[in-house]
């Protein structure tokens, strides 16, 4: 059966809704760019915050390694001996070459340079403290030079142990901290990749219907039978 149509209303149809896709791309366009900022945002962020643990956790690492060259001062201190000495300059020596090759790598922290991540979009960065484990430095007090038959020299030892000691519990937090708020990132970015898919594949069903029915008949739609209509959604 071949539905009626009134001479004219195909173009004034067509009008009316070539007016309706006008107004509506519009709207459409603006959300697509909001949707494409926020993916760049949260992109950003979770960039940041990676960047931010890796960071800490290389910190972490020169810090265990300060503290263990700390306690084996310590016992050269205790112990004495005529070697103490040179044993002790080549301890301390070796640190400084370790830690100054991972600042050349871009460790900052060790180094007692603040960072800053940005932890959340169009917020403040949120400001990691640096810990300068250079020797002679806040956290890492004992010389270069230092000499281990000196009497305050295991007393310094001993500070320094309890303030690297106090760097590390306030990495070990930013670190905690930053992890959780990684997992909120990733997830928040799934859930946006499945809402992208989502869109995509509306898309893709309204385009395999709009070429079905063109290739049902070059007639206008008005004039398809309906049962043509109904058999391109059969499986």
């Amino acid at each position: 059966m071949v539905s009626s149509i009134v001479p004219g209303s195909n173009g004034a149809a067509a009008l009316s809704q070539d007016a309706r896709q006008v107004r509506h791309a519009p709207s459409s366009t603006r959300r697509d760019d909001v949707q494409t900022a926020d993916r760049v945002e949260l992109s950003g962020v979770r960039d940041s915050v990676r960047d931010g643990l890796m960071q800490i956790h290389h910190a972490l690492a020169i810090g265990h390694d300060a503290q263990s060259t700390l306690v084996k001062a310590q016992g050269l201190a205790r112990s004495g001996g005529a070697q103490a000495q040179d044993q002790l300059a080549e301890l301390l020596s070796a640190f400084a070459a370790r830690l100054d090759a991972a600042i050349a790598d871009g460790a900052r922290l060790p180094a007692g340079e603040d960072i800053a991540v940005q932890a959340e979009a169009g917020a403040s960065p949120v400001i990691v403290s640096g810990v300068d484990l250079r020797p002679g430095g806040a956290a890492f007090s004992i010389d270069a030079d230092a000499k281990a038959d000196d009497p305050a020299f295991e007393a310094g030892v001993q500070r320094s142990l309890e303030a690297l000691q106090d760097a590390m519990s306030r990495l070990l937090d930013s670190a905690r901290a930053l992890e959780a708020h990684q997992g909120f990132v990733n997830t928040a970015g799934a859930a946006s990749v499945r809402h992208d898919l989502d869109a995509d594949g509306a898309r893709l069903l309204a385009l395999q219907v709009r070429q079905g029915l063109e290739k049902t008949s070059a007639a206008a739609i008005a004039n398809v039978e309906p049962q043509a209509v109904l058999s391109l959604f059969r499986a």
